[in-house]
């Protein structure tokens, strides 16, 4: 840690272990309040120092139970998982059957149909600290969900003339909706999940004979899942499926006007479809004049219909640790140039974290004046301002002051912005986190 010539945020104190703010998810900028979540230290590979759970509670997260734990010598492996969603009970809802053994969580056989009440488990990556590296900061808490989330319409194309007599459309009984699964924490990053059953369970959704006449492009879509007519699709929970599980997942019966026999078709889900944990699918079969069409949307966790917007498919999560009183002075949001005992200007040193998300690369910039400055860090691999970050890695970065105002002249200004780039291209300020109070404002003072 540099010396610092700011308050940083660290806690009150350094030997106790504390988690950062907010817990997060990959999908969304923060759990729900109402959320409490176990947590738990396995210290040395032979014993579990913290067992307790994170509440919120007076405006902050905090232990369930009046306790402290301190930084106690050796290696750290801290990890979490979903205790309630603020109504329901993880043990419950597993039917009281789950249960950790070392490092290793172990999730009970649940089948899930639309009958089962909708339950977002959530489990956390695994930080790892060692105590003779010196790192006590907050623990970032970032969650994985443990399921897909999926919704399925039936429409007739408004393309199509005319119309059918639909009599049922539903997933047929040869879905996999009965799975257990082992969540191992036992190494740093995204943990180990492992499916260990996979069963037919009867139909997720009981077939209803629809048998309704004259249906066209007109009439409201069927939401197949919850096997009613609906303006709106449902998103239900699904274990993760492969893309054999899913094969000839869906029949629809209908009959054409003028004839007299019905047609059977069975339709698999796009060529390659498997359902990922913690990705939302969305599917639209149509009736298009004399063939069925199923189109696929991959969305966001968090992606809202009635907004009409997707939103970042990762969060960010970071702290600006401090800069290097030596080489500067700040004063507020203003970070201002020193010179050394030469008179030249010294080179400002600044260092920040980010915990989420992962993974991606970091971009620096400067808001106007760049021409006065220079931006560099041991980590950047590439020189447009950007690098690959190791997640919770403290990031040193350095400016340095290319020239000077003179005598009388004005002061040089420029605001700092940071940013990053996820696996997949997405763009998001990391402002809101390193820079709470608002942007940092480097100033070249004039001679």
């Amino acid at each position: 840690m540099i010396p610092s010539c700011e308050k940083t945020g660290a806690p009150a104190s350094a030997s106790e272990i504390v988690f950062a703010e907010p817990l997060q998810t990959k999908a969304t900028d923060a759990a729900s309040t109402s959320s409490v979540f176990e947590v738990r230290d396995w210290l040395n590979g032979t014993s579990m120092h913290l067992s307790n759970t994170l509440r919120y509670a007076s405006g902050a997260w905090g232990y369930g139970t009046n306790a402290q734990y301190n930084w106690d010598n050796g290696t750290h492996i801290l990890f979490g998982w979903l205790n309630s969603d603020g109504t329901y009970v993880t043990d419950n809802w597993f039917g009281g059957s789950y249960n950790l053994n070392g490092t290793t969580l172990t999730l009970p056989a649940k089948t899930l149909n639309n009958s089962v009440r909708q339950y977002d488990f959530l489990y956390s990556d695994v930080v790892r600290r060692n105590t003779y590296d010196n790192d006590y900061s907050e623990v970032p808490l970032v969650f994985n969900h443990i399921f897909a989330q999926v919704a399925i319409s039936f429409k007739v194309s408004p393309l199509t003339t005319g119309n059918i007599t639909i009599k049922n459309v539903y997933l047929r009984n040869t879905l996999t909706n009965k799975k257990a699964a082992s969540i191992d924490f036992s190494t740093e990053g995204t943990p180990t999940v492992t499916y260990t059953t996979s069963e037919v369970d009867g139909y997720f959704a009981t077939p209803v004979d629809f048998n309704i006449s004259n249906y066209d492009s007109s009439s409201e879509p069927i939401d197949v899942l919850a096997q009613a007519q609906s303006p709106s699709t449902a998103y239900y929970y699904f274990w993760p499926q492969t893309e054999d599980e899913l094969k000839d997942a869906i029949e629809v019966v209908y009959r054409v006007s003028g004839e007299s026999a019905d047609r059977t078709s069975r339709m698999s889900f796009p060529k390659g479809t498997s359902w990922e944990a913690g990705n939302k699918y969305r599917y639209t079969i149509s009736y298009m004049g004399g063939f069925l069409k199923i189109e696929e949307t991959v969305l966001p966790w968090t992606y809202e219909e009635s907004a009409g917007t997707s939103v970042e498919d990762q969060s960010a999560m970071g702290k600006f640790l401090g800069w290097d009183a030596n080489t500067c002075t700040v004063s507020g949001q203003n970070v201002t140039f020193v010179e050394d005992g030469s008179g030249d200007l010294k080179t400002i040193h600044g260092i920040f974290r980010i915990n989420a998300p992962t993974p991606c690369t970091f971009h620096i910039n400067l808001s106007q004046n760049q021409s006065y400055y220079t931006i560099t860090t041991p980590t950047w691999t590439i020189g447009d301002n950007t690098g690959d970050i190791t997640p919770g890695a403290d990031i040193d970065f350095y400016i340095t002051a290319n020239a000077r105002p003179g005598v009388g002249e004005s002061d040089i200004e420029s605001d700092l912005s940071f940013s990053v780039t996820t696996s997949s291209g997405r763009d998001i300020s990391i402002d809101s986190e390193l820079q709470r109070d608002g942007a940092y404002k480097i100033i070249i003072p004039a001679l």
